[in-house]
């Protein structure tokens, strides 16, 4: 059974890597596939992460253009995802646009707080509106889940990755949100899926064609990810539509 990893920030240096404890374990840029692959994982997504002081959009373009690098470094294994900022809405439409002539088709991981924005900056509205011709689907930190629907409900022709479940709390606002807006989808990455029976309840109440597997590696052990989702009280079907038939169809991917 093929497994994509939606969530994931590959890297190239030491200064992109989202790990506290990175020295312990010593990655290098080419060990990425190396993890993943022994986790079980075939192929991934995502974005590449630093933060930009003062919301600088110089390191996000940065990161977008290593992402096209290691996209060509991974042949195929990696799916990249772009950043784009409110703040610059000029050269975030540029980005987009590049983003388009290569072929890919995911927005994010968006993460505001690192880059000195957050989801009521009213001009993330102007760059939805370039974004919704592409078909690209835009996967977000969930942080305001309030403003989270706000902007999906806004936007009902995008496609919305809202990334990690968090405790039962947020798990029920989450279940309510893709109960109400179905153009909102849910990656399981980092918390919540330790909390055994968490997958099977959102199967039960939302059904598995919007949920999509996801580790945030580096920050985290990719082989618990797998091994949580192998563990659940959900059909094969079911397992193999969250492992990779979902993130294929939001994608675009054979």
């Amino acid at each position: 059974m093929e497994i994509i990893d939606f969530h994931t920030h590959p890297f190239s240096c030491t200064r992109e890597i989202i790990n506290a404890y990175a020295y312990a374990v010593e990655p290098q840029a080419d060990t990425v596939t190396y993890e993943l692959g022994r986790a079980g994982i075939d192929r991934f997504c995502g974005s590449v992460l630093r933060p930009s002081e003062g919301g600088a959009f110089e390191v996000l373009h940065e990161c977008n253009l290593t992402a096209l690098k290691l996209q060509k470094l991974y042949k195929g294994r990696y799916i990249p995802g772009f950043h784009v900022s409110p703040l610059h809405v000029d050269a975030s439409v540029k980005e987009i646009h590049l983003a388009r002539d290569n072929g890919i088709r995911l927005i994010g991981e968006i993460v505001p707080y690192m880059h000195g924005w957050d989801y009521s900056c009213e001009a993330f509205s102007a760059l939805l509106e370039e974004i919704e011709p592409t078909g690209m689907a835009v996967n977000l930190h969930t942080l305001d889940l309030d403003q989270m629907r706000r902007i999906a409900l806004e936007h009902k022709r995008i496609s919305f990755v809202f990334a990690h479940p968090g405790e039962r709390d947020r798990i029920d606002r989450h279940v309510a949100i893709m109960k109400e807006l179905d153009n909102v989808y849910l990656d399981i990455s980092g918390t919540g899926i330790l909390r055994f029976g968490m997958l099977s309840h959102l199967v039960q109440q939302v059904g598995h064609e919007r949920i999509l597997f996801g580790t945030d590696y580096p920050a985290t052990n990719p082989n618990l990810y797998v091994a949580c989702v192998q563990s659940e009280h959900i059909n094969d079907a079911q397992r193999e539509s969250i492992y990779s038939l979902n993130a294929k169809r939001l994608l675009g991917l054979d």
